[in-house]
């Protein structure tokens, strides 16, 4: 008698912040949607983002995060924050601006530190060893908890700007 084939399936949520430097924004002036959508690669390697709501490990999704400026005046020192879900890992690589923007990742680098912290890439981490010594390894992208965009410039009345970045199911 054979023995079933168990797939795990996973249900995928998703939810982003932004950040914007002081100044006066309302929250109708910045509107924010986040989506996700799951990449198929056909026999031939193309790409098709697909809606649907459940995963399996292995499966590549892409969040996609736009925010529109719906005012006439310049919004700046704009931060777009995302979550790395429970149960996936960064793809790193993937992250996309359709705006001039420094991109970072949050994960434990310092253990001297309370809390995690935000690099650059390529990141690098503290590693203590038994007897005390200290050495440097890049943050394995299962470390990664959360990335940032800092936007570069501003986003001027009336325009939208898109960051993508793809994780795969564990």
């Amino acid at each position: 008698m054979s023995m079933p084939h168990l797939v795990k399936v996973v249900t995928v949520s998703f939810a982003a912040l932004v950040s914007v430097a002081p100044q006066t924004v309302a929250a109708q002036e910045l509107v924010s949607t986040a989506d996700f959508k799951i990449v198929e690669v056909d026999a031939a390697g193309e790409e098709t983002l697909v809606a649907r709501s459940e995963v399996r490990p292995g499966e590549t999704i892409e969040y996609a995060i736009t925010h529109s400026n719906m005012t006439e005046g310049d919004i700046s020192g704009l931060s777009v924050f995302a979550p790395i879900p429970d149960g996936v890992t960064l793809a790193l690589g993937t992250e996309f601006s359709s705006v001039d923007a420094i991109f970072e990742i949050q994960a434990e680098i310092d253990p001297e530190l309370e809390g995690l912290e935000w690099s650059t890439l390529p990141a690098f981490r503290t590693v203590i060893a038994e007897d005390g010594s200290k050495s440097q390894e890049p943050v394995p992208a299962d470390a990664i908890a959360a990335v940032r965009w800092n936007l570069e410039s501003t986003l001027a009345g009336g325009e939208t700007t898109l960051n993508t970045y793809r994780v795969v199911v564990n």
